[in-house]
C-alpha cells in the first residue's frame, strides 16, 4: 500500500512513523560544524541554527539535491555556506532516510529535497541561491517537481511556503500547512508534484515568467495521449508516434531518483530493462513487449515499447471473477476458473521461454500481467527481470515475492518466478497472500469459506503451494467441522481471542499510543475512535470485556488534554470520544468534550457523520438517551435544523461530492433518522429521504444486478463496504425501509445489501474497509427482517473472520491497514473485529457511528 509505505519501515510487526526507525544508517553530518551553532533531531531531519536565532513564519525556501554517492560532499558544501551567512537549515539525518524519500513508491512532491535552507528575506536569498550554485556547480541531483531550479544549477531549488508549522486543522484530522498570499489571506501551502505560487507572490529569481505549456505534450517524435501511472520513479504513459500514428507505451525514469533499497536509481533500473527487452524479443517475439526506442530527453530517460491493449490482471479479476458478484451460478465458477487456467498457462509458456534464454522475470504480479482481449496473458513491465546466473532483483511486490528468510535460503535461480506463479494462482481465488504467509492453516478456512465456489483441485493446489504448512492447524485452533458444528460457539471463542491479543499489545507507558494503531493515525491523532485508545475502548467495553483501569485512565487525560488539538467529529475527535466516555459513565468529561465539539468551527463547515455536525448530533442524541436532559436533545435539534437550512450540502460533505455513510448524505440521513425518532418531529426523517433518493441518485448498477457506491465523484471504484460503499449505505437504508413507506428505499434495499454477502475476498478483516464492517452490516439487516437467511449470511460473513487471525503470545492479532503490519484499532484492526462479532454474537447495541434501539423498538437502531 503505497500510502502507507514510509510506515511499514521502521518496524516488522507495527506501522510506526519512519524517523523511529531504530537503526536508519550512516548518520549524515557537516564535517566541520560552526562551534557556536546547535542541532537538534527534527522528524528525519538534523536542523541547525544559532540558539536564540528567529526564523521568519514563510518566504523563499531553499532546497538543495544530491545523488546519494554525494550526499556527504553536497552537506559539507551546503553547512559551509550556511554556517558563513547565518542562515538556519535542515538535511535529511541518515542514508535510509534518504533512500525512503528518493524511493521509488516515495511521495512525489517531496522526493529530492535533500537540504532545505531558511533565508530570513528575498535579497538574502538571492545570494545564498547564487552562492549555493557555485559551489554546487560541478554537483548533479534530482530535479525536485515542487521548486524551480535556480538557474543552470543541477541542485539548487526553490519554492515559497511556509517556514514553520502553521497550519489549520481539518475535520479529518489531518491538518493542512498554510501560507499567506500577496493580500494577507492564509491559503493552503500547496506541495505539489509541480510549481505554485500563493495569488499575487511573483517569482524574483527569474527574468520572464515562465509560461505554463498548454496544448499536446511531445516527447520527441511522441504525443502524449493519457498518463497511466505517476510515479516518483518517472511515470508511464499512453502515446502516440507522430511519424506513424502507432500506438505506443513510454516508461519515464527520473535522474537519480526513484531508488530501491540497493541504492540502484529508475533510469539504472530502466537502461537495464531496456537490454532486457532487447535480448528477449530478438530471440523470443512476443514474450515481451516490442521494444521501440530508448532515449534521453533533457535528464530524464525514456523507454517506448509497444502498447498491449487490455486489462492488467487486477482489473481484470475486479471485473470478471464471479467470487466477487451476487448470483453467479455453478457454471459462471467453472468458465471462469477454466480461463484462470489459461491465463496461467499463458505465463508458464512465457516463462519457460523467458528461461531458456538465461532470464528471470522477478516481480509476477497482478499489475505486470496484461489480459488482451483474446483472453491471453502477456508480461509486462521487465524492470525487475534479470539473468538466472545472478540474484534476484533487490524488489517485487509483498505476497507475490518469497520473503527474504526464504530467498536466503534456496539456490534455486527460479524460486522468484515459481513463487509469483503461484501467488498468481492465489489470487484468482482470494487476495489472500500476507496472511498466508503469517498462518497458513488460514487457507484451510479460505477453502472451507469458498463452499461451493471452491476451484479445481489442480488450481487450489497450486495457488497453496508457496506455504507448506497450508493444511496445518488453522488460525483460533478451530477446524472447519468444528466452525460448522457450532459457528456462533466458535466466533465467541474468537471474541474471547481478540479481546486477549487487544489486552496483551496495550501499552500505557508509550507516550505516542497505547494500542497498536493504523498508519492514518500518525497523521491525526492516536486519541480518537478511528485510530486510537477510544476506539479500542469501545470495542472492549461493548463486548464486555474489562477496560484495564490504567487504559481507562490514560484514555480521559489524553482525551482531556489535547482536546483543544482534536477535531470535533466522531471518527477523529471530541465527539467520538465524547461518546466513549459517556458509557464508562464518566457523563461530566463527556458533555464537556461534546460541547467542545458543538462550539468548534468545523461544525459549522462540515456537515458529514465522520467529521461533522450530523456526528456531533449524533452525540448529543447518545447523551440525551443516557441522560434525560433535554438541554442534549435540544442541541441535537439544533444540528438538525442547521441541516435542514443548508441551501446547498456539497461543500459540507467529503471531497468531491463524497458517497457513503461517513462522509456523504447517507451519515446525514442516519442522523435525521435517528433524531425525527426522538422528537417525533417528521421534517426530519423527509429530509433524510430526500438526502438517500440523491445518494441512490449516485449508484453505481453492477452487471450482477446489486447496486454498489464509489468515493466519491472523481474516484470511481465500486465499493461495499461500511465506512464507504453499499454497506455503510444499507445500514441507514435498513431503518428507513422499516419505518418509511418509502418505495424507492425499499425497492433498493435488497439491491445494495445483496452485493456485501461475499466472505472470501476482501483483502483486509477490518470494520471501515473489510469483512468485519460487511459482517456488522449483514447482522444489522438480519435483525430487521430477521430472516434465517440473513442471519445465515451473518454468521457466514463473521466465520470468514476467523481465517485473518493471526495467534499472539496471548490471544490473536489482525493486520491491519493495506495488510502490512498489525493494528489493534477500530478502523481496520482488531478493535474493529470484535465489534463485528460483538453485534453478530449479541445483537444491537450503541455503537459509536449509530444509536441503539431505543427502548421498546425492535428496529436496529430505533
Amino acid at each position: 500500500m503505497l500510502d502507507a509505505f514510509a510506515e511499514t519501515l521502521a518496524d516488522q510487526e507495527y506501522y510506526a512513523p519512519l524517523a523511529t526507525m531504530a537503526d536508519p544508517g550512516p548518520r549524515f553530518t557537516p564535517s566541520r560544524p560552526a562551534p557556536d551553532w546547535r542541532h537538534v533531531r527534527q522528524d528525519v531531519w538534523t536542523v541547525w541554527s544559532r540558539p536564540h536565532a528567529r526564523r521568519p513564519e514563510q518566504g523563499w525556501k531553499i532546497h538543495v539535491s544530491a545523488r546519494l554517492d554525494r550526499a556527504q560532499e553536497v552537506l559539507d558544501q551546503v553547512a559551509a555556506v550556511c554556517f558563513a551567512q547565518g542562515v538556519p537549515f535542515k538535511h535529511l539525518a541518515a542514508r535510509m532516510f534518504f533512500l525512503a524519500l528518493h524511493h521509488k513508491h516515495a511521495h512525489r512532491a517531496q522526493a529530492g529535497k535533500f537540504c532545505a535552507i531558511y533565508p530570513p528575506d528575498t535579497e538574502t536569498a538571492r545570494r545564498l541561491l547564487g552562492l549555493l550554485r557555485d559551489a554546487l556547480r560541478d554537483e548533479d541531483g534530482p530535479y525536485i517537481l515542487s521548486d524551480r531550479r535556480f538557474g543552470d544549477s543541477k541542485t539548487v531549488h526553490y519554492r515559497y511556503g511556509a517556514f514553520g508549522a502553521r497550519s489549520r486543522l481539518l475535520p479529518d484530522g489531518t491538518r493542512q500547512g498554510l501560507v499567506r498570499d500577496a493580500s494577507g489571506r492564509d491559503v493552503p501551502d500547496e506541495r505539489r508534484p509541480f510549481f505554485v505560487l500563493p495569488a499575487g507572490i511573483t517569482d524574483p529569481f527569474v527574468t520572464e515568467e515562465q509560461v505554463p505549456h498548454t496544448g499536446a505534450i511531445r516527447i520527441r517524435d511522441y504525443e502524449i495521449l493519457a498518463a497511466l501511472q505517476p510515479s516518483n520513479a518517472g511515470g508511464t504513459y499512453q502515446a502516440r508516434d507522430t511519424r506513424t500514428g502507432r500506438r505506443v507505451f513510454i516508461k519515464e525514469a527520473r535522474a537519480h531518483n526513484g531508488l530501491i533499497w540497493d541504492g540502484t536509481s529508475a533510469r539504472e533500473r530502466l537502461r537495464h530493462e531496456y537490454e532486457v527487452l532487447t535480448a528477449v524479443h530478438a530471440s523470443a517475439p512476443g514474450v515481451c513487449p516490442e521494444p521501440l526506442e530508448h532515449f534521453s530527453e533533457w535528464e530524464h530517460d525514456f523507454l517506448v515499447t509497444e502498447f498491449i491493449e487490455g486489462d492488467p490482471l487486477r482489473r481484470w479479476l475486479s471485473r470478471t471473477s464471479p467470487l466477487m458478484r451476487y448470483g453467479r451460478t455453478a457454471e459462471d465458477r467453472a468458465e471462469f476458473f477454466a480461463r484462470c487456467r489459461g491465463l496461467l498457462w499463458d505465463v508458464d509458456a512465457a516463462l519457460e521461454q523467458l528461461h531458456a534464454l538465461g532470464h528471470r522475470f522477478g516481480d509476477i504480479s497482478l499489475g505486470n500481467i496484461i489480459v488482451t482481449p483474446s483472453g491471453t496473458a502477456r508480461f509486462v513491465d521487465f524492470e525487475s527481470a534479470s539473468a538466472l546466473d545472478g540474484p534476484p532483483a533487490a524488489m517485487g511486490t509483498k505476497g507475490f515475492t518469497p520473503p527474504a528468510a526464504l530467498l536466503g535460503a534456496s539456490d534455486d535461480p527460479l524460486l522468484t518466478d515459481r513463487y509469483g506463479t503461484a501467488a498468481l494462482a492465489l489470487a484468482f481465488v482470494a487476495p489472500f497472500h500476507e496472511t498466508a504467509e503469517l498462518v497458513p492453516g488460514g487457507l484451510t478456512l479460505l477453502r472451507h469459506d469458498l463452499a461451493d465456489a471452491v476451484p479445481p483441485d489442480d488450481l487450489w493446489a497450486r495457488a497453496v503451494s508457496n506455504y507448506p504448512a497450508s493444511g496445518g492447524p488453522c488460525p483460533a485452533g478451530l477446524s472447519p467441522a468444528e466452525i460448522d458444528a457450532d459457528p456462533l460457539g466458535a466466533l465467541a471463542r474468537l471474541a474471547d481471542d481478540v479481546v486477549a491479543g487487544l489486552l496483551e499489545t496495550a501499552d500505557t507507558g508509550r507516550p505516542d499510543w497505547v494500542f497498536p494503531p493504523s498508519p492514518q493515525a500518525f497523521g491525526v491523532n492516536t486519541v480518537c475512535v478511528a485510530y486510537g485508545t477510544a476506539g479500542v475502548v469501545h470495542a472492549l467495553h461493548q463486548a464486555g470485556a474489562p477496560v484495564p483501569e490504567a487504559v481507562e485512565k490514560r484514555l480521559r487525560h489524553d482525551a482531556l488534554d489535547r482536546r483543544d488539538e482534536l477535531p470535533p467529529g466522531l471518527d477523529a475527535g471530541t465527539a467520538g470520544i465524547a461518546r466513549v466516555l459517556a458509557s464508562l459513565g464518566h457523563l461530566d468529561e463527556a458533555v464537556d468534550l461534546a460541547r467542545h465539539a458543538d462550539r468548534h468551527p468545523l461544525t459549522a463547515s462540515c456537515a458529514t457523520l465522520a467529521g461533522g455536525r450530523a456526528g456531533v448530533g449524533l452525540t448529543w442524541l447518545a447523551l440525551h438517551r443516557r441522560t434525560d436532559d433535554e438541554r442534549h436533545l435540544e442541541r441535537a435539534a439544533a444540528a438538525g435544523d442547521a441541516l435542514l437550512a443548508a441551501p446547498d450540502l456539497v461543500p459540507a460533505l467529503g471531497g468531491d461530492d463524497a458517497r457513503g455513510l461517513f462522509h456523504g448524505r447517507s451519515g446525514l440521513a442516519l442522523f435525521l433518522h435517528h433524531l425525527g425518532g426522538e422528537t417525533g418531529d417528521d421534517r426530519y426523517r423527509a429530509a433524510g429521504v430526500r438526502l438517500l433518493h440523491a445518494e441512490l441518485d449516485r449508484a453505481m448498477a453492477m452487471d450482477d444486478g446489486t447496486l454498489s457506491f464509489a468515493d466519491n465523484a472523481v474516484l470511481k471504484r465500486a465499493m461495499p463496504y461500511l465506512a464507504v460503499g453499499a454497506a455503510g449505505v444499507g445500514t441507514v437504508l435498513t431503518r428507513y425501509a422499516a419505518t418509511c413507506a418509502d418505495e424507492r428505499l425499499v425497492a433498493a434495499l435488497p439491491l445494495v445489501a445483496a452485493g456485501t454477502s461475499a466472505s472470501c475476498w476482501p483483502n483486509e478483516a477490518g470494520l471501515y474497509q473489510g469483512l468485519a464492517g460487511l459482517a456488522w452490516f449483514l447482522a444489522d439487516r438480519a435483525d430487521t427482517d430477521g430472516g434465517a437467511d440473513a442471519r445465515a449470511a451473518a454468521v457466514r460473513a463473521a466465520t470468514g473472520l476467523l481465517k485473518y487471525a493471526v495467534p499472539h503470545t496471548r490471544g490473536v492479532r489482525f493486520l491491519g491497514s493495506g495488510a502490512q503490519r498489525f493494528s489493534a484499532d477500530l478502523s481496520s484492526g482488531a478493535a474493529g473485529v470484535l465489534l463485528a462479532l460483538r453485534r453478530v454474537l449479541h445483537g444491537p447495541g450503541d455503537e459509536v457511528f449509530t444509536l441503539g434501539p431505543a427502548a421498546g423498538s425492535t428496529a436496529p437502531g430505533g
